[in-house]
């Protein structure tokens, strides 16, 4: 009896799990163990949307259970591969992916995950056949489709690497942009640009994915002239709308779908497409800074904020956006810059944003902060035109300070992005921009320590070297 009520509160939770209810699901899924303790499927569902919710210390005991009472199981080794993915711990994700893929040889998810595994590790072409082999499974796999392009692209090869970029619309998870991809489905009659001369036709480029992917691609907008376009309107996050209103080819931006009219614009084009659709390679890629500009008159408001600093001004951002799944790997805790506080001749302004700019502690004395009085990027951007150096992290800010043309020092996690390849001290997309590279995965110690003597140089020298 207590088997029957298991599965039937089981398949209530699934019931509520396709419909987007993970509370719901959750709270059928306990009640399917309490029924039948020794049911790894109900272990299993209920890990399945624990960890849908990030709750990965909640997750994991049901999975090791579903596992012990079920070592066939692979779902169970799939995921507890999965939380040890998003701790950062590879090698032991590695290790589940295995064990699912032992169970199940055409288990493409997790054929996939160990190429993930692979590429922060460094282990680059043995990522690419993994990603490969998803694909002999599942042909036309978008995430495995995808993370090809990403290791194609950190290899340097955009030619094969951009065409398959274009699979992140497939791969995406964002409810905004699948809820605009299915509305723009509706109207054939505005198809995708596909780089062919517009010959006086409007275009609408619409944003995607982070600030920082859009402040990198703005480059692009005005080469769109060159292509004839008769009328540009951007599709922008509010946060950038000053930015790019400021470009000097007078395109129109908006930020809520809701004021687009349809007779606005003839074809339509998602920004992180731009490269491709230019040909870029990385000996073409437009490298001319600034490309984004501030108002004389709002750099002097803020230029009064800085008129009294002393020494070396250097701007700090160390924490990225948490919702990105990826953002422990990038981010820095406020304590581990300890050590560039303690270099001489120099005068820290913050340049964060969100729950990490709360982290500060005894070190708010070396730190002058107005960034409650930053309502956009265009002021972010005012302020980093009267800064020496800006140092961050690989978020927006380090975007905002290449476009402008500003010394950049990017702290860069060992796996690194696409777009800053896998080695060197230049970035392709930024002249102004040096990366400091950690030597080994979570090795932020190694990177902060170089960065200390080097500000310590630079303050005494009173020279940037980019």
């Amino acid at each position: 009896m207590s088997n029957a009520q298991s599965e039937i509160h089981r398949k209530e939770g699934n019931r509520l799990l396709a419909d987007g209810d993970l509370r719901g699901a959750e709270a059928c899924y306990r009640r399917s163990i309490a029924a039948d303790p020794g049911s790894a499927e109900a272990c299993v569902a209920l890990g399945f949307v624990l960890l849908k919710q990030e709750r990965l210390d909640d997750a994991k005991p049901f999975l090791e259970t579903a596992v012990s009472l079920d070592s066939g199981n692979a779902d169970g080794h799939y995921l507890l591969g999965t939380i040890a993915q998003k701790r950062g711990r590879p090698a032991e994700a590695i290790a589940e992916f295995d064990k699912a893929l032992a169970i199940n040889p055409r288990f493409a998810e997790a054929q996939h995950d160990i190429g993930v595994a692979f590429r922060a590790q460094g282990r680059l072409d043995e990522a690419l056949r993994c990603f490969d082999r998803a694909l002999s499974i599942q042909p036309g796999f978008a995430p495995s489709r995808f993370s090809k392009s990403l290791v194609l692209l950190l290899l340097g090869d955009y030619a094969r690497g951009l065409e398959l970029f274009e699979s992140r619309l497939e791969a995406c998870e964002d409810e905004l942009v699948h809820n605009w991809l299915a509305f723009l489905s509706k109207h054939p009659e505005k198809p995708r640009w596909q780089g062919e001369a517009l010959r006086g036709r409007s275009l609408l480029v619409w944003t995607e994915q982070g600030a920082g992917d859009c402040m990198m691609m703005a480059r692009y907008l005005p080469r769109l002239a060159e292509k004839g376009a008769g009328r540009i309107l951007v599709l922008s996050d509010p946060s950038l709308i000053r930015l790019f209103k400021a470009l000097p080819l007078g395109c129109e931006v908006l930020s809520r779908v809701d004021t687009l009219a349809l007779g606005a614009f003839d074809l339509h084009c998602p920004m992180m497409s731009l490269p491709l659709l230019f040909g870029t390679s990385l000996e073409t890629i437009p490298r001319a800074v600034p490309y984004l500009h501030v108002p004389p008159d709002l750099r002097e408001s803020w230029s009064r904020r800085l008129a009294e600093s002393k020494g070396l001004k250097v701007g700090l951002a160390w924490a990225g956006n948490r919702k990105y799944g990826r953002d422990f790997l990038r981010s820095v805790a406020f304590h581990q810059l300890k050590p560039l506080f303690g270099v001489p001749g120099v005068t820290y302004v913050s340049l964060q944003k969100g729950a990490a700019a709360e982290e500060r502690d005894e070190a708010n004395r070396f730190l002058a902060d107005w960034m409650d009085e930053c309502v956009d990027f265009m002021d972010t951007a005012a302020l980093i035109l009267d800064l020496d150096l800006v140092v961050s992290v690989d978020t927006s800010v380090a975007h905002l300070a290449g476009a402008l043309g500003r010394p950049v020092w990017l702290l860069n996690r060992f796996e690194s992005e696409w777009r800053w390849l896998r080695e060197g001290e230049k970035s392709p997309w930024y002249p102004t921009m040096r990366i400091f590279r950690q030597a080994a995965p979570n090795d932020w110690q190694g990177v902060i320590g170089q960065l200390a003597r080097e500000l310590a140089e630079l303050a005494s020298s009173g020279r940037a070297r980019v």
